[in-house]
């Protein structure tokens, strides 16, 4: 550490004190900006670290409002920096400082989080403390952003939830259904290593792919034996109206769009619609997968549960044809490898 560096530069800006902590191995570019924040009617404390080891072992134990960093340092090198600064505190606004004019790095250091991209001495005295103040206030935004989507998104999951309950009420087998596809669905999707919001998508869809069933007789629900083709077709009407149900509700997810294609199949054998292939969006292979694989291996009101085995026989036999292939060997991994049990 710089200690003769490490010094409060106390100008009052909306009486906060605002912390950087400086990464920089040159001690001339140091001594700039730290005239360069003197000049200013601003509040810092500027703390200095000559090595990004030196800087992470001071983030473990000091609150820091902002990152100044440049790229090139003794123990580490480019974009890379940001990356590791951002692992040890992802909350952190980063001003990137650097030698460096280059315009593909300085989009590229914003695209791995960094606020701004500053070249040295390119900043007036002035200008140095209002890109600061404004890389906070952007990152105190992004938070408040995020905190707020979360909450909007657990309030949908409730939504979802009471949905769900809805169809159970009425038809108790569909609800464990559901509840079933849904849990395989996200296991799958965890397989295939999506992002965590297409996961949290597609089990929440799973929760409520049948809900269309809900107009439905529950007579025919419920029959113990095969259903005639006219039910057949009263059953084949639950997508769509399962769609027009959740059309209107504006989820962060495709949700009205995969419970409405999850009884389609690649070759267009499916319904409502015959969709193939990419007309189909992955969300609701996974689900039709996963719907597949639970109703086969479980009781239905016409006939006994038939088991795993012959699950994955299904599965197995028609991937590429029924059933996307990447999902199909997802599945597979996971009763085959992983032990996956209901």
């Amino acid at each position: 550490m710089y200690k003769k560096n490490k010094k409060i530069i106390a100008f009052k800006m909306n009486n906060k004190l605002i912390r950087l902590l400086l990464f920089e191995d040159n001690p001339g570019d140091v001594r700039l900006i730290r005239e360069q924040l003197i000049g200013v009617h601003d509040r810092f404390e500027l703390h200095c670290a000559e090595s990004l080891a030196k800087g992470l072992d001071f983030l473990d134990t000091n609150n820091i409002d902002a990152v100044l960093l440049d790229l090139e340092l003794p123990d580490s090198h480019g974009l890379n920096t940001i990356k590791l600064v951002l692992a040890k505190n992802s909350s952190l606004p980063i001003i990137v400082l650097t030698g460096l004019d280059d315009e593909n790095i300085a989009v590229d250091a914003v695209r791995c989080g960094a606020q701004d991209y500053l070249i040295k001495g390119s900043a007036g005295v002035t200008m140095l403390s209002k890109i600061i103040r404004y890389a906070i206030e952007r990152k105190n935004a992004e938070k408040e952003l995020k905190s707020s989507l979360e909450k909007l998104s657990r309030a949908l999951s409730s939504t979802v939830k009471a949905m769900a309950m809805t169809v159970e009420i009425r038809d108790p087998y569909t609800a464990g259904h559901q509840k079933r596809t849904s849990n395989l669905a996200r296991a799958i999707a965890e397989e295939m290593h999506l992002d965590s919001q297409r996961i949290e998508g597609v089990q929440l869809a799973g929760m409520i792919h049948d809900i269309g069933k809900i107009s439905i007789p529950a007579e025919i629900l419920g029959k113990p034996c095969l259903l005639s083709s006219l039910e057949l077709s009263l059953i084949k009407v639950h997508p769509q109206i399962g769609h027009d149900i959740l059309k209107e509700i504006d989820f962060p997810w495709p949700i009205a769009q995969t419970v409405l294609q999850h009884h389609e199949r690649l070759d267009g054998s499916g319904y409502p619609a015959g969709l193939k292939n990419d007309e189909v969006i992955l969300e609701a292979k996974i689900l039709a997968v996963a719907d597949v694989v639970e109703a086969i291996t479980s009781h239905r009101p016409y006939r006994p549960a038939l088991g795993i085995k012959k699950a994955i026989a299904e599965i197995n036999r028609e991937q590429g044809t029924l059933y996307d292939h990447v999902v199909v060997e997802s599945c597979l991994k996971l009763f085959q490898d992983k032990n996956y049990l209901f």
